[in-house]
């Protein structure tokens, strides 16, 4: 067998062999002889030499009837056609480039070659242009053709790319069959158009900003439009949150984008928009897209501001300029609280006007106002008074009430406001009319803006507080009493007073040696002579309408501290302690009402001798604004119990005859307050004659008694000690002797007076008992009864049923003994010695003289008697001279007015004969509450009657409020029954 095998060298790859490459061919035969045995034999090597070739392929093919590609830009506007060049060939080969624009082209765009290194499409840096590039065999290149066109090209051209081998012409060596195809379209016509809406407007307001674009020629490429608002022209105008919007046949499209920083643009709108625009992929032929967006103009002073938006599509950028006016409006505004415009009225108009009915003279009356800005810009407004009624003082404040020196001044913002309070006070005690203009003033030059207030009456202050203790004015209290004050005051003025507020601090507590603060009540005022201010009796008039008070009516410690108050008990008509002090809320007093309130408060416990208690309570009203501050209560503390006075006696049990000898001994035992002027005083009983030169004082419990001289009146013995120390004692002592008028017991009593914190102060009665031993004799003893009593007969005898007998008569003694009249104008001495005694009825104990009567001796109301046994003495009074008979009594009561507003007035008459046979005098007593307006009051005399003097017909309009009296006379010489007749009154309401 045979076989023929042929060995190449390398495969044989065509037309993809590299160049170069040798081919090299041997053939080996292989055979077995006939013996079997394997046998080779090699022919001689052939070699053959593969030769380089040059091809080019570029895609895409196309011809001008049937391009390959097509690219469609707007007049202008560039493009790129994308080719691949490969080397068919079998070595790298050098392609000359070249890009052409075949015959039938309409226009010629500027074309040029570049290499797509990247293959990302695009020109980049270090890719062309290029005539030729180097490609290695079997290797694609990407190539990409640009074409430029200007505004003017119109139609459709035909660019080719070229690449040859080495010049080649034709055949594998040249690829030409690579046209394109670039169409022009129809180029679009934009117009962009921005106004501002308002184009002026005021601070703070706001305008509208309106973006037009239009397109009057082909569709557009992509389009962006941009308004900028962080410029210098606008960076002070404020995006109006959610106000953007897009609208225009284009706007479906269309997208809304903002800028915070005029950068990175997001759909969603930031805090603070810096930038606007929107993106659109095209506007089509005569499309139109709207962008519009509310701004707030800044507070500035007048200006003009530019604003510049931008389009930009394709190669094409316009601009639109729109200017905006800011123009600033200055006005202010002053009027009542609350309402500064004084609407619906307006300036000057009834709205612009405060009226209060009635005022009190000398009482501060705040008005509150408001001031506004109406302008556009901050203004500093300065409001004072422009007029003011002669005799008024003003006294601006803040709205919390601190008074201003001078002028209201207050910087605003726009539409803000700022309360104040005008106070005035009116001193005249004469009723008048009071009127103030105000006016505000601006720095922004804003026409000046007034207001008014108006009182229609001011009345005088007479209303009087009064303010007294239980315990009495500087008298001395101990710790833990009771005290109950009592509060009064009456409505003297015409109207009634609303909201009437009574405060009561509890009276402040002042430590021991510190004087307490003066505080002078609230001057009261009376129209007198001449339109004089008159004060009420007994008060004081202080340097200020409100005394020492603040207006919250506490009192003031302008000389001392205080160190604490009285605590409170319980109070009348529905006071309630707040915070620290009692309050009565009355509502309503009318006119002529009084009002009196108790208070009951107790001294503390702690409270130390020699404090000083201090209490007033103030009045408000809304009448009366500034508090009525009444004249204080003033106790001092002293515990009673730290006055002690003891008194001993020795010996106990005496005779008739004997001495006794009486210990007094005072003790002080309090630790700050010294005992001055200590009076002991010791009325001896009967069957005691005090020993002349007996007394005698030692200071303290030890020592000799040195000789003092008592003061003596009738029985009665007051020694003096001139100081008790805090915590000292002191004694007395005298001696007397026992009488057989003793009977067998003696009763001493002994009571001290003293001095204690500039107050008087006493002691606990001190009482000793002695008891005397009988005697087997005695003296005789009498006793002296009598009348004292009205002798209508003069007939010097009492007349039971018919003489008046004379109650709390005082009848006294020879020998000082005072006896009172009980009911029955009967006295009684006792235990009288019989012997001869004088008796003195006392002239101020009785309303009437004593009626003169031979026993007198010329003395009326004197007896000088011997009395024995029972013995009757009887002072007869002398009448009256004269008797006044009434006839007649009658009381009229009228009501009257409109259901819920009724008035009440009252008419009591009284008719009396004279000691004139045939004339009459008539009394009527008018009362009504409250004023009585057109008030006429008719009492008709009897027929045929004369006036004699006075008016049986009044006219009031009003009558005041209150209670007066009216009298009159007439002659008739009727029947006296007959002589009276009814009054009839009327009043208008």
């Amino acid at each position: 067998m045979l076989a023929l095998t042929l060995a190449l060298g390398t495969p044989a790859l065509a037309a993809g062999t590299p160049a170069g490459t040798i081919i090299r061919n041997q053939a080996t035969l292989e055979y077995r002889s006939v013996g079997g045995t394997p046998e080779v034999v090699l022919s001689p090597p052939v070699e053959t030499v593969v030769n380089p070739i040059c091809s080019a392929s570029v895609l895409p093919n196309g011809t001008v009837s049937a391009p390959g590609q097509s690219l469609t830009l707007d007049p202008g506007a560039s493009g790129l056609l994308r080719y691949t060049l490969f080397n068919a060939g079998n070595t790298t080969n050098t392609y000359g480039l070249s890009a052409v624009n075949e015959a039938g082209s309409e226009f010629a765009p500027q074309l040029a070659v570049y290499q797509d290194l990247n293959g990302n499409g695009r020109v980049d840096a270090g890719e062309g242009p290029l005539s030729s590039v180097a490609v290695r065999a079997d290797q694609t290149v990407n190539l990409l053709v640009q074409v430029a066109t200007t505004s003017a090209s119109r139609g459709t051209a035909f660019p080719n790319l070229i690449a040859s081998c080495g010049g080649a012409t034709g055949g594998a060596g040249r690829d030409g069959d690579n046209v394109s195809q670039v169409i022009l379209t129809t180029p679009p016509v934009l117009a962009l158009q921005k106004t501002f809406t308002p184009d002026t407007v005021r601070p703070g307001a706001e305008t509208t900003v309106n973006l037009t674009l239009t397109n009057t020629g082909g569709d557009s490429q992509p389009a962006v439009l941009t308004d900028l608002l962080n410029t210098p022209e606008l960076r002070d105008f404020v995006f109006v949150s959610g106000s953007a919007r897009i609208g225009g046949s284009a706007a479906a499209g269309a997208a809304l984008e903002y800028t915070a920083d005029g950068g990175t643009w997001n759909t969603a709108q930031p805090g603070t928009v810096a930038g606007i625009r929107v993106r659109t992929a095209s506007v089509p032929a005569g499309g139109t897209l709207q962008l519009t967006f509310t701004l707030r103009a800044p507070r500035v002073a007048a200006t003009t501001r530019r604003n510049v938006a931008t389009l930009v599509s394709g190669a094409q950028t316009i601009e639109a300029t729109a200017p905006v006016t800011i123009r600033p409006v200055a006005e202010i505004a002053l009027g009542p609280q609350g309402n500064p415009r004084a609407l619906p009225g307006g300036e000057m108009s009834p709205d612009d006007r405060q009226v209060r009915d009635s005022v009190v003279g000398g009482q501060e009356v705040c008005f509150t106002h408001t001031v506004q800005n109406l302008g556009d810009l901050p203004d500093t407004i300065t409001t004072g008074v422009a007029r003011l009624s002669e005799g008024a003082s003003v006294r601006l404040r803040d709205a919390a009430g601190t008074p201003l020196n001078g002028e209201f001044v207050v910087t605003l913002d726009p539409q803000q406001t700022a309360d104040f309070q005008a106070c005035y006070t009116y001193p005249s005690p004469e009723q008048t009319t009071f009127e103030a203009v105000l006016v505000s003033r601006s720095s922004q030059g804003a026409a000046e803006n007034r207001t008014v207030d108006q009182i229609t009456t001011v009345y005088p202050n007479t209303i009087g507080l009064t303010k007294t203790s239980d315990r009495g004015q500087n008298a001395l209290v101990g710790p833990g009493d009771e005290l109950t004050y009592t509060l009064s005051f009456t409505n003297t003025l015409p109207v009634p007073l609303i909201d009437v507020v009574v405060r009561d601090p509890l009276g402040v507590l002042y430590p021991p040696g510190t004087p307490a603060p003066v505080i002078q009540p609230t001057a009261i005022s009376r129209p007198g002579a001449a339109g004089q201010t008159v004060s009420q009796p007994g008060s004081k008039v202080a340097s200020t309408a409100t005394g020492s008070v603040t207006t919250t009516g506490r009192p003031l410690s302008s000389q001392a501290t205080s160190i604490g108050a009285l605590e409170f008990v319980r109070a009348d008509q529905g006071g309630v302690l707040e915070n620290g002090e009692v309050v009565w809320r009355l509502g309503t007093v009318q006119p002529g009402q009084t009002v009196t309130l108790r208070l009951t408060v107790r001294v503390p416990e702690t409270a130390t001798d020699g404090t000083v208690i201090h209490n007033i309570y103030t009045l408000t009203s809304r009448e009366l604004p500034t508090p009525l501050v009444s004249p204080p209560a003033t106790n001092t503390v002293f515990n009673p119990s730290n006055f002690e006075l003891s008194k001993t006696s020795n010996p106990t049990t005496v005779v008739f005859g004997e001495a006794i000898t009486y210990i007094f001994t005072v003790t002080n035992k309090s630790t700050v307050v010294p005992l001055k002027n200590v009076e002991i005083q010791d009325t001896l009983p009967a069957g005691l004659n005090y020993v002349p030169g007996s007394s005698g004082y030692r200071a303290g419990l030890s020592g000799e008694f040195v000789p003092i001289q008592p003061v003596v009146r009738d029985r009665t013995y007051v020694w003096t000690i001139p100081e008790v120390a805090p915590g000292a004692s002191a004694q007395v002592s005298f001696r007397a002797i026992v009488t057989p008028d003793a009977g067998t017991q003696l009763r001493n009593n002994a009571i001290g007076r003293a001095i204690a914190s500039e107050r008087e102060t006493n002691s606990r009665p001190s009482q000793v008992i002695n008891r005397v031993e009988p005697l087997s004799f005695g003296v005789n003893n009498a006793d002296v009864v009598g009348y004292v009593f009205l002798d209508r007969n003069r007939n010097g005898v009492y007349d039971y049923l018919f003489d008046l007998p004379c109650p709390k008569a005082r009848v006294i003694l020879a020998n000082g003994r005072i006896a009172l009249t009980d009911n029955e104008g009967r006295y009684h001495f006792r235990n009288v010695r019989e012997q001869t005694w004088g008796l003195r009825l006392d002239p101020n104990s009785v309303a009437l003289p004593a009626l003169q009567v031979p026993q007198d001796s010329g003395r009326p109301g004197s007896r000088q008697v011997y009395v024995r046994g029972l013995t009757s003495v009887d002072f007869p009074l002398a009448p009256d001279g004269g008797d006044i008979a009434v006839i007649r009594d009658t009381t009229l009561r009228i009501t009257g007015g409109p259901e819920g507003a009724q008035k009440t007035m009252q008419v009591q008459k009284q008719v009396f004969t004279t000691a004139d046979a045939g004339v009459y005098r008539v009394q009527l007593i008018l009362g009504n509450g409250q004023p009585l307006p057109g008030f006429t009051l008719t009492d008709p005399l009897p027929a045929g009657a004369q006036l004699v003097d006075g008016e049986n017909v009044l006219n009031f309009d009003p009558l005041p409020s209150g209670e007066r009296a009216v009298t009159y006379r007439f002659r008739w010489q009727g029947d006296s029954k007959a002589a009276v007749t009814d009054p009839t009154a009327s009043w208008r309401y």
